[in-house]
C-alpha cells in the first residue's frame, strides 16, 4: 500500500515537530531545575512511538495492512493507559500522541473498503474502554480524562466523516466535469475531422478487411482441420484396418488442408512389414518410388526423430523422396509408441513458409489419434488370435478348426483344389492322466502340440486341438503322400520325446488317420469323417501307426 507510506510519512514529519517541542521543553525544565520523572517518562513515551514509526516507515512494514493496523492499535493502548497518569504533562503529552494517532488511522484506513473503516472506528476506541477498565477495576479511574478523550474521539470521528463526506462529494463533481468535458473534447473532433482523416480511417477499415479475411481464412483451415480430426477420432471407433484408416487420413489431409503431396509409412510389428500410403494433387503416382525409396534406405534418418521435421523453404534436389516434385514446404511428423518412431506422417506444399504452430498441432492430433488406432488394431489383432487359440496348448481350438475347414473345403470343392486331413490322438492317455497325473498330462498335450504345429507350420499346415487329447491337421494343397511324409515326421518326433516324470522316463505314441480329397474322398466335407475312421483303425490294429485312407475302408 503506498498511499499508507505516503501518508505515513507526513505524520512522522509532524511527530518529528512534536518530539523536538518535547525534547526543547525537557531542556529547559532540566535547565531550571523542575524536570521530574513523568516529564522524563512522557518524553521517552513520545521518543518510542517516534523511533517505531521511523523504523516500520523505513522498512516498507507499513505496506501491509495488518502490520500497520497492529502496530497502532499497541501504540494506542500503551497511550491510552498513559492518558490516567497522574501528571498533567505526562497526560498532556499522552492525549495528544492518542489524537495524533487517532487521526493517521482515520485518514489512513478510512478510504479503505466498510470492514476496514468500521476496525479503524473500533481500533480508535478499543485502547480507551480497554485502559478506562483497567483503571477502573485497579481503583484509579477519573471521570475528567475519561470525558476528555471520548470528546477528543468524537471530534475525530466526526472531523473524518465531514472530511471523508465533502471528499466524495468533490469526487464526485470532478468526475462530472470530466465527463463533460470528454464530451465536449469528442464533439469538438468531431467536428475537426478533415478529409485526410476520413482517409486514414477508411485506410484503417480496408486493413481490417483485410485482417478479417486472413483471420477467416485461419478459422476455416482450423475448422477444417477440427472437422478431419473429430472424423478421424469417429473412424478409429470403428475401423481396425490399417490400410483403411491411411486410406482416410490422407485423403482427409490432402482434401482439407490445402497439401499438395500426404505421404503415410507405418511398420506394422505383428507381420514384420510396412504399409504405404500416398495420395498426391499432382495427377501422378508416387507409391512405387516412396516406396523404392523407403526400401533404400532413404528415409531411415527420419526414424530416429521425435520432434516435427520442418522445412518453410525447400530448396531444388535437398531431398531424395521428394521425387522431382516442386516443393516449398515440408513437414515431416514421428508416429511414435513408447518413444520409439514406428511411422512417417509427410505432407508437402508447392508454396513456402506454410507449415505454423497451428500446422504442427493438427498433423501431431493426427500422428497421436493414428498412434490410438494402431494400438486398438494390434490389441484387437491379439484378442482375436488369443480367442483361435486353445488355452492350454497354443494351437487353434475347434471353434477356429471347424470354420477354418469349412472355408478350406469350401474353396476345395469350388475352385477343384487337392485338400488333406489328419486326425491322431494320444494313445492310452487316460492312463497316463492316472497313472501320473492331468499336471503332467498337461505337459503331454503341450509337447505334442509344439511338434506338431512346428512341422504342420513348415509345410503349411493348420494343427488344432479336436478334443481332449485329439488333434486335427489340415493340409491345404497336398495329396496323401505329401501329408503323409510330414505325418510321418510328426510321428517320429513324438515318439522321440522322453518326457521325464520322477527320474522315470515315459514313451508317448499318437494314433493316426488321414484322408484326401479328391484322391479318396468324393467331397471335401467328408474329410474329416473318413480320417476319424482311419484314425479308428490305427488303434484296432495295434496303436502307434498311421493309417492312410482308401475306398476300401
Amino acid at each position: 500500500m503506498e498511499r499508507t507510506l505516503k501518508y505515513e510519512k507526513r505524520f512522522i514529519h509532524i511527530y518529528t515537530i512534536i518530539t523536538a517541542m518535547i525534547i526543547i521543553y525537557f531542556v529547559i525544565t532540566k535547565l531550571t531545575n523542575r524536570c521530574d520523572k513523568f516529564i522524563i517518562q512522557g518524553l521517552i513515551l513520545v521518543i518510542v512511538l517516534y523511533i517505531i514509526n521511523i523504523v516500520f516507515h523505513k522498512l516498507e512494514y507499513f505496506k501491509n495492512i495488518y502490520i500497520f493496523y497492529a502496530v497502532k492499535l499497541i501504540q494506542l493502548i500503551i497511550t491510552s493507559f498513559v492518558v490516567f497518569e497522574e501528571s498533567r504533562f505526562l497526560t498532556n503529552s499522552a492525549c495528544i500522541m492518542y489524537i495524533m494517532l487517532c487521526v493517521e488511522v482515520i485518514i489512513i484506513l478510512g478510504f479503505e473498503n466498510k470492514l476496514i473503516r468500521y476496525n479503524a472506528y473500533g481500533l480508535v476506541i478499543l485502547p480507551l474502554t480497554l485502559a478506562s477498565i483497567y483503571r477502573g477495576i485497579t481503583g484509579h479511574l477519573t471521570f475528567v480524562p475519561v470525558l476528555f478523550m471520548l470528546q477528543i474521539v468524537i471530534v475525530v470521528i466526526g472531523v473524518y466523516l465531514i472530511f471523508y463526506g465533502s471528499t466524495e462529494d468533490l469526487k464526485n463533481q470532478v468526475n462530472i466535469q470530466k465527463k463533460l468535458w470528454l464530451k465536449v473534447k469528442n464533439k469538438n473532433q468531431e467536428l475537426v475531422v478533415s478529409g485526410k482523416q476520413i482517409q486514414q480511417v477508411h485506410d484503417q477499415l480496408v486493413k481490417q478487411k483485410m485482417e478479417l479475411e486472413k483471420a477467416n481464412k485461419r478459422l476455416s483451415r482450423f475448422t477444417a482441420e477440427m472437422y478431419i480430426q473429430n472424423e478421424i477420432l469417429s473412424y478409429i471407433s470403428s475401423v481396425l484396418d490399417v490400410d483403411e484408416l491411411m486410406e482416410l487420413v490422407t485423403d482427409s489431409i490432402l482434401g482439407a488442408i490445402g497439401v499438395d503431396t500426404c505421404s503415410l509409412v507405418i511398420y506394422d510389428v505383428n507381420l514384420d512389414t510396412y504399409h504405404y500410403k500416398v495420395k498426391s494433387t499432382h495427377g501422378k503416382d508416387y507409391l512405387k518410388s516412396f516406396v523404392s525409396i523407403m526400401n533404400t534406405g532413404k528415409l531411415d534418418r527420419y526414424f530416429s526423430i521425435k520432434d516435427p521435421y520442418i522445412d518453410n523453404d525447400v530448396s531444388k534436389g535437398k531431398y531424395e523422396f521428394i521425387s522431382k516434385r516442386d516443393v516449398g514446404s515440408l513437414v515431416i511428423i514421428p508416429i511414435l509408441n513408447d518413444k520409439n518412431t514406428y511411422g512417417l506422417l509427410i505432407a508437402e506444399h508447392t508454396a513456402t513458409q506454410m507449415i505454423n504452430e497451428n500446422s504442427i498441432q493438427f498433423f501431431q492430433g493426427i500422428a497421436n489419434q493414428i498412434n490410438i488406432a494402431i494400438n486398438n488394431a494390434n490389441l484387437y489383432a491379439k484378442m482375436e488370435e488369443m480367442a483361435k487359440r486353445d488355452g492350454l496348448t497354443c494351437v487353434y481350438n475347434r471353434n477356429y478348426l471347424q470354420k477354418a475347414y469349412r472355408d478350406l473345403y469350401k474353396d476345395a470343392e469350388t475352385n477343384n483344389k487337392v485338400l488333406s486331413l489328419a486326425l491322431f490322438d494320444i494313445d492310452k492317455f487316460k492312463k497316463v492322466n492316472d497313472t501320473y497325473g492331468h499336471i503332467f498330462g498337461d505337459q503331454v498335450l503341450k509337447i505334442i502340440a509344439n511338434i506338431s504345429e512346428k512341422y504342420a507350420n513348415q509345410q503349411g499346415g493348420i494343427v488344432g486341438r479336436y478334443g481332449g487329447e485329439e488333434f486335427v491337421v489340415i493340409f491345404p494343397n497336398k495329396n496323401l503322400d505329401e501329408a503323409y511324409k510330414v505325418m510321418e515326421d510328426i510321428h517320429t518326433n513324438i515318439t522321440k520325446q522322453k518326457i521325464s516324470h520322477d527320474d522315470k522316463l515315459i514313451n508317448i505314441n499318437i494314433s493316426t488317420g488321414i484322408s484326401s480329397y479328391p484322391e479318396v474322398c468324393k467331397s471335401a466335407k467328408d474329410l474329416l469323417k473318413r480320417a476319424d475312421s482311419a484314425m479308428y483303425i490305427s488303434k484296432a490294429n495295434g496303436r502307434g501307426r498311421i493309417t492312410i485312407d482308401n475306398i476300401d475302408l
